[in-house]
């Protein structure tokens, strides 16, 4: 066997994030009264991504994310009526609502159940996170579960990767890979830790920075686990 532990990243590796947020957005924004349209969603996506990088960049705080993408998104709808922090915890319980797993992702950790050990490494709300976690089919199977607002920090500072290596048990770093689907924040994290790294990439992009490139589940499973796959 190629490797005995696996750090995995959640969302768009194994949740189908994008999904749950299109959900979650849409029943936040209904319950407030506010505007449906394809307009509101497309700048609340500009605004939430820009935060983010920002965060992986040390630029911001989750706790201070989380309010400050509603609190942008209401000064862009001209709603001073409405206070952003209602409208974060509100999206907050909406999303944890929501776990909508990529196609073929819980045939992925069933195949490596027993097999090899599993951490699931995320950069999220812890509520949010817990929440999806609670509905989700395949999280009994990992073997530990690190999140970053728990952690303190956030992919791709190396820290969430020691934190998982440690409760997995892992001593030796060779043995131990990271997979997730962002450039910024999985692969990076990786690289910092000294651990190798699997880019999954379902529209056909490449990394050099990634220890290898992965366009698959069934492709995952036969990196990690060599001949015994």
């Amino acid at each position: 066997m190629r490797y005995q532990y696996l750090l995995v990243d959640n969302d768009n590796t194994l949740m189908d994030f994008n999904e749950a947020e299109r959900k979650a957005l849409l029943d936040t924004l209904k319950e407030a009264g506010l505007t449906t349209d394809e307009a509101t969603c497309t700048a609340y996506h500009h605004i939430n991504d820009a935060l983010w990088k920002a965060l992986e960049r040390g630029e911001t705080t989750q706790p201070l994310l989380k309010v400050e993408r509603f609190r942008q998104l209401l000064a862009h709808l001209e709603r001073p009526d409405i206070e952003p922090e209602t409208l974060s915890a509100a999206y907050a319980a909406n999303l944890g609502s929501h776990a909508d797993l990529l196609p073929g992702a819980l045939e992925f950790i069933d195949a490596l159940h027993g097999r090899i050990k599993i951490a699931l490494v995320s950069n999220g709300v812890s509520t949010i996170q817990r929440g999806r976690l609670a509905r989700c089919p395949f999280t009994d199977k990992l073997d530990a579960v690190v999140i970053s607002e728990e952690v303190g920090v956030s992919k791709p500072n190396p820290r969430m990767v020691e934190v998982a290596l440690e409760q997995l048990g892992c001593t030796d770093k060779t043995q131990a890979v990271l997979m997730g689907d962002s450039l910024t924040a999985d692969i990076p994290a990786a690289v910092n830790a000294g651990i190798d790294s699997i880019y999954f990439s379902l529209h056909g992009k490449t990394s050099d920075q990634a220890t290898y490139t992965a366009s698959g589940y069934e492709e995952v499973i036969r990196l990690l686990l060599g001949d015994e796959a």
